[in-house]
């Protein structure tokens, strides 16, 4: 009993002390913290909005928009909404909720990660407007102090009020007028039970959670805000059930500036996670890629053949920053038809070490599995190089390809490159680019930015970085490329797309004085177009330019017209003074010389022979990786063989396709030629006499690019006696 005497005594010293060390610290830490009530309030700020020059474009002033509601004007609907999904105990807490704290406490420790906050409204309105936004034990104490202070001075309703006029909304909405505003285009106070569950959702991740960016999730969320809503007796059964089924609200003119570029670079503020939107409410800078000239420049950008809407992108490839950006319609997800093609089937497949840019393959009908894609017009070219069917925008080879590549491993590869694919869509109609929702033009042009940038991908972005009012900043873009494609793949994939420029459905850009690599795309129906679009680049920049009408209203633009001169004119105004490096070869690429024939006539790659005439012999690139092994035999060491038929001496010949040949034969000790050049697999000599004996010689030859006679060696063939005819026997013989 003693020892445990001993034991319990010890261990309440220790107790005592660690809570004396505890309240020590808990005072030393939060020394000097109080609350600075004009902290409530919105301060008259504003954000200022720089080009790469670090110019003034301009300025968003949030104390212009930003009202301040009084708590009585909130409907009891609203107010409830906000206490269901934040702090049920508000009314009765004194504003910590310690068994709340105690059971996100055990929770985190279960999942050994943070899984479940333990803020009450309270203190989470001290966190936002009185403190920063490190995650640090001495926050955490002054959070608690501040917290302490706050439900002394101030009432339920004030903390509450005070607190619904403060909240961060998302799209840069700071309290619920704002919101309200924004969201439904009403006031406060006309808001309803379903309205005011979805901006308590939307508070939780307003990135994530917005009516406008992620329908699905905000729909979940409000109708999970819903639920505990009747669950607390806040609402009826039949209030529930009417109000989960409303519709969440949709984009309004009204919601957007009219300007796209500024319009882009708001959306991209608000989705930037890595701090506090509370800590801009005093003002901040934001720093863009912008070219005013170029942006400018776009945006009065119109020709007399426009009968779409339009948007046009320009991103500069070192950075990944959007030079300049328009769009009548907004930030669209389309489909991206044939413009996916590169992306989804092509790169990956020479990646895979599938294909080659001149692996043949055959254009023709064909049902897949009961899919039976067609080509434009039902036009079909039989065999065709890979590179070809880029350029041409064939349908069938692009199916084939990713069939045998296999459309998860396409996927995959789309995933890499910021362009999720459903999983509804996961099927071989990807490769034509049908699917359910596509991509916005940013991310296509992001994607293909990947290819001038040697097959590493970055996102493109709007804000380079955003400082606060006193030059503290406060981010900073640092795009960490991704490696995608192997450099030799990007390379193969920039010459393939360089002859959609020069053969193919891209050939309006080439009259650019110099290289340009682009892929067009179309989708719609055998009524009308819906999507035009044409994805060009070069060594510094990626021009994006998309045609068609936020309503699908269809019209008869097709990728290689309109949007391939909207292409052509951006370029050409973008390097008015100083043209761009041309792309560059890959160390891992290698030419190989294949032999033609054998390509022509057999579908085959095949490295050409030692002695193969060149008019027989075509050069095309390679990876190192993944160049044909198998080669035609020593052509000029053939075979040859003669026979006699109805009196004729006939010589089979070898390799006519790829040598001509000289014949002479010998007869009564007198050599003569018979035969110079292009034979047909045999040659006959039907000038022979009975009875006569004859040697012929035979030698291949070839014309070489000087126009010289390149004679390999000269075969003697077996002597050949012509028999004599035997004599014709009567019918009547034997009647003799």
């Amino acid at each position: 009993m003693k020892v445990f005497a001993k034991i319990t005594i010890i261990l309440l010293c220790i107790l005592l002390a660690s809570a004396a060390a505890a309240t020590s610290y808990y005072f030393i830490a939060t020394r000097g913290t109080h609350l600075e009530t004009e902290k409530f309030s919105l301060a008259q700020n504003c954000a200022v909005i720089l080009d790469n020059g670090g110019n003034k474009v301009s300025e968003i002033n949030f104390s212009q928009k930003h009202k301040t509601v009084n708590f009585a004007k909130i409907p009891t609907c609203v107010k409830d909404a906000f206490i269901s999904a934040e702090d049920k105990n508000f009314y009765s807490h004194h504003g910590l909720d310690y068994k709340r704290m105690i059971r996100a406490a055990f929770t985190n420790l279960r999942a050994g990660s943070f899984k479940q906050g333990a803020s009450t409204i309270s203190q989470q309105l001290v966190k936002n407007t009185q403190l920063s936004n490190e995650k640090t034990l001495t926050r955490k104490l002054k959070e608690i102090k501040l917290t302490r202070q706050l439900e002394k001075k101030y009432s339920k309703d004030e903390i509450l009020e005070m607190y619904l006029n403060t909240i961060y909304f998302g799209h840069t909405c700071y309290g619920i007028s704002e919101a309200a505003d924004f969201y439904f285009g009403k006031e406060p106070s006309e808001l309803t039970i379903p309205e005011g569950a979805m901006l308590a959702a939307v508070i939780r991740s307003p990135n994530n959670y917005s009516p406008f960016t992620n329908s699905e999730k905000c729909l979940n969320a409000r109708n999970s805000v819903l639920r505990r809503m009747f669950t607390l007796g806040k609402i009826s059964e039949s209030e529930y059930e009417t109000a989960k089924n409303q519709p969440l609200p949709q984009p309004r003119e009204t919601s957007f500036s009219s300007d796209s570029y500024l319009d882009a670079v708001y959306e991209e503020f608000q989705n930037l996670p890595l701090f506090s939107p509370y800590k801009l409410r005093e003002g901040f800078r934001i720093y863009t890629y912008m070219d005013k000239t170029m942006q400018e420049y776009i945006s009065q950008l119109t020709t007399d053949a426009d009968r779409s809407g339009k948007s046009l992108i320009i991103c500069d490839n070192q950075t990944r920053g959007v030079s300049a950006y328009y769009s009548t319609e907004g930030n669209l997800r389309r489909q991206p038809g044939s413009a996916v093609k590169p992306l989804a089937v092509y790169a990956p497949a020479i990646e895979e070490n599938l294909i080659s840019p001149c692996t043949p393959i055959c254009d023709e009908a064909t049902d897949f599995g009961g899919y039976t894609p067609a080509n434009y017009h039902d036009k079909y070219c039989g065999w065709v190089s890979v590179q070809d069917a880029l350029a041409q925008s064939l349908n069938i080879p692009a199916v084939k390809i990713l069939n045998e590549l296999g459309v998860e491993k396409s996927c995959a590869y789309l995933q890499k490159l910021n362009l999720p694919v459903l999983d509804t869509d996961k099927n071989l109609s990807l490769a034509l680019g049908g699917m359910t929702e596509g991509f916005t033009l940013p991310e296509l042009s992001a994607a293909y930015a990947t290819l001038a940038n040697g097959g590493q991908f970055a996102p493109v972005s709007f804000i380079r970085k955003i400082e606060s009012e006193d030059g503290e900043i406060l981010y900073e873009r640092d795009p960490l490329p991704v490696r995608v494609f192997s450099s030799d793949t990007a390379c193969l994939t920039n010459k393939m797309l360089r002859g959609c420029v020069q053969t193919g459905t891209a050939k309006k850009l080439n009259t650019l004085p110099f290289e340009v690599c682009a892929k067009t795309g179309t989708s719609g129906t055998e009524k009308g177009n819906t999507d035009a679009w044409t994805i060009s680049y070069t060594t510094r920049h990626t021009v994006g330019v998309w045609m068609g009408n936020a309503d699908n209203g269809l019209t008869n633009i097709t990728g290689g017209g309109l949007p391939c001169h909207y292409a052509m004119l951006i370029l050409k105004k973008q390097y008015q003074n100083a043209v761009p490096k041309n792309f560059t070869d890959d160390p891992d690429i290698v030419s190989c010389t294949l032999d033609k024939i054998a390509y022509d006539k057999d579908h085959v790659l095949r490295l050409a022979s030692q002695n193969q005439p060149t008019a027989t012999t075509f050069t095309q690139l390679f990876r190192k990786s993944n160049y044909p092994k198998d080669q035609t035999s020593d052509l000029i060491t053939g075979s040859y063989s003669l026979r006699l038929e109805n009196n004729a001496v006939i010589i089979d010949l070898c390799q006519t396709e790829y040598y001509n040949y000289l014949i002479k034969r010998e007869n009564k000790s007198k050599t003569t030629t018979i035969f110079e050049g292009k034979a047909n697999q045999s040659f006959q000599d039907s000038t022979v006499k009975v009875g006569e004996k004859y040697v012929y010689f035979v030698r291949p030859y070839f014309i070489n690019d000087k126009g010289e006679c390149v004679y390999g060696d000269e075969f003697r063939l077996p002597a050949v006696i012509i028999p004599k005819k035997p004599k014709d026997i009567p019918d009547n013989w034997w009647e003799r």
